[in-house]
């Protein structure tokens, strides 16, 4: 378990799994057509069904923090 930072409190190792599209970061200004969000350069989270991502969820804040995976 970690320390949230934003409040300090305990905070739960728990994983989020790939779904049927790309789950990936891209800025604000560039998620204007949603269509063409899969041809905007982004940081990638996870590929398809069989990826997960191990992150830490603050019951308190209702935020997770993640460790961005290595960019190819």
């Amino acid at each position: 378990m970690g320390k949230c930072p934003y409040c300090n409190n305990e905070m739960v190792l728990e994983v989020i799994h790939g779904g049927r599209d790309t789950v990936k970061w891209i800025p604000k200004e560039k998620d204007r057509v949603v269509i063409l969000s899969s041809f905007v350069k982004g940081i990638k989270f996870l590929e398809w069904c069989d990826s997960k991502l191990e992150g830490y969820y603050c019951k308190e804040c209702e935020k997770i923090t993640i460790d961005v995976p290595k960019q190819l």
